[in-house]
């Protein structure tokens, strides 16, 4: 039994790492792929576009451009000729010939440079856009109420998610009378705060029970956390798109919104890292595509965000050095501006490697 087990937790732990790589690996995709659409149009020579880091696990060259595969999938590069000018006497032939054509990214003026920068977080907002014009395409936008009692979403951190109840359950009794329609089931959780009842829950055509302690409110009803499901109207590829991009916009500027009130002290800075966010990642797909779909769409505008931070190694950071000389109207010292980049991307890793043990540390 306890071999069986484990070999349960095993499969569920590269399930888990599976779709986390996966999306992760789109994730990246889409951020490259924007500076390297904008490098290629800038005529910037690309000599690699890699997803991961590490040793190559797949690589092969296409016109002048070499496309690889690498060991940890955690990242990922479009390398451009000229982002760190090379020592004379030392330069690769591409790199000479990259230069002697003009092609190399120092090479550019600032404002071409600034919109290869750019395109990589821009790409991220674009894919969200896209993943939720595919929520509202195949799956529907929430036009009115759902008469059922499934539950639409869950607040982290209340009575419902300690429980482990999830987005798409279905709770079809409470103390073992059964509830048909939400409002009956809102009544009975609002009449018992601070009593324990035990909830039948449907899950993917099983029924099992728990305990949840309603939370008693300020106007002295009970609550468990959880939003009511939606009847969804399908919409055509246009206005989904339309739909989509609002969203995006929308999710935004909730973002820059929870940003500042962390930064003013407003509200608690709840950051999750890789541990973290491949949990989650796992949970959405578990529910169904529509919450994976939605989720990933959050991580992405999350990624865009955070890569226009003014910290040096982001994106954000080398815009800011771009603008500097734009106002300056006079070339930064490459090698000054690339020694702050790698100071930045040291302590980006060492961040990474605390925020990881601190997901660590709460899951187990």
């Amino acid at each position: 039994m306890e071999a069986i087990l484990a070999f349960l937790g095993a499969f569920s732990f590269l399930q888990t790492v599976i779709t986390f790589i996966i999306v992760i690996g789109v994730l990246i995709f889409f951020h490259e792929m924007g500076h390297f659409l904008a490098a290629k149009k800038s005529g910037i020579l690309v000599e690699e576009f890699a997803l991961g880091f590490g040793p190559a696990l797949f690589s092969r060259k296409r016109g002048e451009t070499r496309y690889s595969l690498r060991a940890f999938p955690l990242g990922g590069f479009c390398k451009m000729a000229g982002e760190m000018p090379e020592e004379e006497g030392k330069e690769s032939e591409e790199y000479r010939k990259a230069r002697e054509a003009g092609r190399c990214f120092y090479q550019k003026p600032a404002w071409m440079r600034f919109i290869v920068v750019a395109m990589g977080p821009i790409m991220n907002f674009f894919l969200a856009a896209l993943l939720f014009a595919s929520v509202f395409m195949f799956f529907g936008l929430p036009v009115a109420p759902a008469e059922t009692t499934d539950i639409g979403d869950v607040i982290p951190g209340t009575p419902a998610a300690e429980a482990g109840l999830r987005a798409g359950d279905r709770i079809v009794a409470i103390e073992g009378e059964p509830v048909e329609k939400w409002e009956n089931m809102v009544s009975m959780i609002n009449q018992s705060p601070g009593q324990e009842m035990q909830f039948s829950i449907e899950r993917r055509d099983e029924v099992f029970t728990v305990a949840i302690t309603p939370q008693e409110q300020e106007d002295g009803r009970g609550a468990i956390g959880i939003y009511q499901d939606a009847v969804r109207e399908r919409l055509s590829p246009l206005r989904a798109l339309g739909m989509g991009t609002l969203q995006t916009f929308q999710v935004i500027g909730a973002l820059f919104v929870a940003l500042r009130e962390m930064i003013t002290g407003q509200a608690p800075a709840d950051i999750g890292g890789p541990v973290l966010i491949a949990q989650m990642v796992r949970e959405a797909a578990d529910i169904g595509m529509y919450y994976l779909l939605t989720f990933v769409a959050f991580i992405s505008i999350n990624l865009g965000i955070i890569n226009l931070f003014p910290f040096p190694a982001l994106d954000g950071g080398r815009l800011v050095f771009i603008i500097i000389e734009m106002v300056r109207r006079k070339s930064l010292d490459p090698e000054k501006e690339g020694l702050v980049h790698f100071i930045g991307f040291v302590f980006l890793l060492l961040l990474i490697g605390v925020i990881i043990i601190r997901d660590l540390t709460q899951i187990f």
